[in-house]
C-alpha cells in the first residue's frame, strides 16, 4: 500500500520513520473520510450486533485480510484497464477513430 502514496523516488530517499508517519496520518484521514461518507448514507454507526462476526480478530489478521484485498483490487483495475483499452482498439477497427 506505500506505492499507493509515495513514489519509488521517495521510498528510496526518505527514511521508513518519516515515511510511516506520513502513511499514518495518510490512513488515518481516509478512515475519517470513509466514516463520513457511511455516516451521510446512514450506514455508521454500525450495530455492535453486526461485529460479532469479526470479535477476536487480530490485528495481524486485520492487516492480512485488507492487504488481500488491496491485492484483488488492483489486479482487478488493471484487468479493467486493458478490457477498455482492447474495446477501444475494437471500436477504432469496427467504426474507425472516436470523435
Amino acid at each position: 500500500m506505500e506505492r499507493s502514496i509515495f513514489t519509488s523516488q521517495e521510498i528510496k530517499t526518505k527514511p521508513a520513520s518519516h515515511r510511516r508517519t506520513i502513511y499514518q496520518a495518510s490512513l488515518e484521514a481516509y478512515i475519517n473520510e470513509l466514516h463520513e461518507k457511511l455516516y451521510a448514507k446512514g450506514c455508521y454507526p454500525i450495530p455492535l450486533e453486526n461485529l460479532v462476526p469479526w470479535e477476536g480478530l487480530s490485528n495481524k489478521t486485520a492487516k492480512g485480510l485488507l492487504a488481500g484485498l488491496q491485492h484483488d483490487s488492483t489486479q482487478k483495475k488493471q484487468k479493467l484497464a486493458e478490457i477498455e483499452r482492447a474495446n477501444l482498439a475494437l471500436r477504432d477497427v469496427l467504426k474507425g477513430p472516436v470523435d
